[in-house]
């Protein structure tokens, strides 16, 4: 019965040691790169989100929408109220959304890539968009360099063919906070 309850515990710690050391990493990274602002809202939403996002693409393939979608009114809500608060254009932000969302959905269409990743890069777009084009380019060259990275890894070594499918949600989650960083060590 002990040993039960002591196997209970530490699959427990297992699965809480990610989670609790991703929340200090994104705070760290908020509180360094986006200070305090509104857009706080969203970028804490997408932290909140990362690790059960990144659990359920590697075991699961996917990305639920449950987890995806209700960031993304709070990414608008905090965007909106920064832009009205600051005078700051959210244009760069809204386009950069649009755009990954249209060549993402050409590519689910195209076939290399999922339907979550094409919901998920949308909301970071916006939010990177909202840092400016440094944050925006780091982040996604970033996640497509890792997952290129990836890829040809698991081909060489794990003779996986060509068409096997890696999940990309977790490289894009880490191209987004990499990029949410760059601008603050661009200035430093």
């Amino acid at each position: 019965m002990v040993e039960v309850r002591a196997a209970e515990v530490s699959r427990s710690r297992a699965r809480w040691v990610p989670l609790a050391s991703t929340f200090l990493v994104t705070a760290i990274v908020l509180a360094v790169s986006v200070g305090w602002s509104w857009l706080l809202l969203g970028f804490v939403a997408v932290a909140f989100a990362t690790w059960p996002l990144i659990d359920a693409d590697v075991s699961e393939h996917r990305l639920p929408n449950k987890i995806v979608l209700p960031c993304y009114p709070i990414a608008v809500v905090g965007l909106a109220v920064h832009s009205i608060v600051t005078g700051d254009s959210p244009a760069l932000a809204v386009i950069a959304s649009l755009g990954c969302v249209t060549v993402f959905a050409l590519m689910h269409f195209l076939g290399g890539m999922g339907m979550g990743d094409v919901k998920l890069v949308g909301v970071l777009a916006l939010l990177l968009g909202s840092l400016g084009v440094t944050a925006l380019m780091v982040g996604f060259a970033s996640a497509f360099l890792f997952g290129a990275v990836a890829g040809g890894w698991a081909m060489a070594t794990q003779h996986r063919a060509a068409t096997h499918r890696i999940p990309f949600g977790p490289f894009l989650l880490v191209g987004f906070w990499l990029g949410v960083l760059a601008p603050a060590l661009r200035q430093g």
